[in-house]
């Protein structure tokens, strides 16, 4: 079904673009903006996984789906730049659907770590750490317990008193539950688990990161080139075979941030290995230059994510190469355009890539303060 929604997708770009620049026909600009929004609604359904969520999630799309109507269809005949950053917004919005409301209601269970607030665990998740929490120690010793009805606590005793202790006695129990088929497409790459205060408190295996609802980081990479006054990005497409979000347009590199890694020694590995640049040309050119965060819900988890955004300008003659298989190619096009594809193809990008290209565009002037709502757009990159 998910590749069946990826053909559609491409398969609606390719009829609008006969009418080519869309733009220009507001009535053709309707019908593709809320074709494709339904098409990345269906996306965002189909990694809800039980009732509930799928009920929550379809409300919040058909309210998204009545007031798009509603600001486009008034927005005919008014200026493209309004039409512009409600695309913009829409697509913010979107990596941004768990609501305060959501984290702290029965679709999630708190996690506590040296009494400091760490995660907001899938309650199927948290009755597995119950149920498999002891470990193999003399007297059995339950590393995971209930404190509260929405609750558990890891290491209540504080038995294991250093982060290197805890993230010892986590990673033998998940061991065990990952032989259970209870933890997912194991990766065996740490993730620091964060308190709300900003405490490491230990290292966890990046799969359980999405199930223990941690903050996860990132770092995300802006590849461009300037050609006199223009500004272009090279856009990669990732691979079909990719588990999550196939086909979809990329950043130039991006990865995870794993434990004990500095952000930019992780960007210029994900260069070299994902783009073919070169260690020697990204320690000397690439520039830390910005963070966005944002909430959104991944098949019944919520992520919450935080990435660190650099940029890197490249010579005209560089040609990025696809090395390690999850990009099938790149593209260099115009920064004007991708945003144009981000605010009226939703859905073309992979959702968290977006959030990094706005800021891109914002600190070089594409999308402006003379743009109406862009307080509003600027503020809801961080949540």
């Amino acid at each position: 079904l998910g590749e069946l929604i990826l053909c559609c997708r491409n398969n609606v770009n390719k009829f609008f673009s006969l009418f080519a620049p869309v733009r220009s026909y507001p009535a053709l600009k309707l019908i593709r903006c809320l074709t494709m929004n339904k098409l990345a609604a269906l996306t965002r359904l189909l990694m809800a996984t039980n009732r509930t969520t799928r009920r929550s999630v379809a409300k919040k799309e058909r309210s998204k789906t009545r007031i798009g109507f509603r600001t486009i269809a008034s927005g005919l005949n008014q200026s493209s730049d309004s039409d512009l950053m409600w695309g913009l917004r829409n697509a913010v919005e979107s990596c941004n659907d768990v609501t305060k409301e959501d984290l702290y209601s029965d679709k999630f269970v708190d996690l506590l770590v040296n009494d400091s607030h760490v995660g907001h665990v899938r309650p199927d998740f948290a009755r597995a750490l119950l149920e498999h929490g002891s470990l193999n120690d003399d007297d059995g010793y339950v590393l995971f317990t209930r404190s509260g009805n929405n609750t558990i606590c890891l290491d209540r005793e504080n038995r294991y008193k250093s982060a290197e202790e805890k993230t010892r006695v986590v990673a033998e129990l998940f061991e065990n539950m990952r032989e259970l088929a209870l933890i997912p497409g194991w990766r065996n790459e740490m993730f620091p688990v964060v308190s709300d205060a900003g405490e490491i408190c230990m290292n966890v295996e990046r799969a359980t990161a999405s199930l223990l609802g941690i903050k996860a980081f990132g770092v995300h990479v802006n590849g461009f080139v300037k050609k006199n006054s223009n500004v272009f990005l090279w856009v990669g497409t990732r691979s079909k075979d990719k588990q999550t979000f196939p086909g979809m347009l990329d950043h130039l590199s991006a990865g995870g941030l794993p434990a004990g890694m500095p952000p930019t020694l992780c960007a210029i590995k994900e260069l070299s290995e994902e783009a073919g640049v070169p260690e020697k040309y990204s320690e000397k050119h690439v520039k830390s230059v910005s963070c966005v965060s944002y909430r959104m819900f991944y098949k019944e988890c919520v992520k919450r994510d935080v990435l660190f955004c650099y940029d890197l300008e490249l010579e005209e003659a560089f040609v990025p190469k696809p090395v390690d298989g999850e990009v099938e190619s790149f593209e260099l096009l115009p920064i004007e355009k991708v945003c144009e594809i981000i605010a009226f193809e939703p859905g073309r990008f992979k959702p968290n890539c977006v959030l990094v290209i706005i800021d891109f565009a914002i600190r070089k002037g594409i999308v402006t303060c003379d743009m109406p709502g862009y307080f509003e757009l600027v503020k809801a990159l961080r949540r």
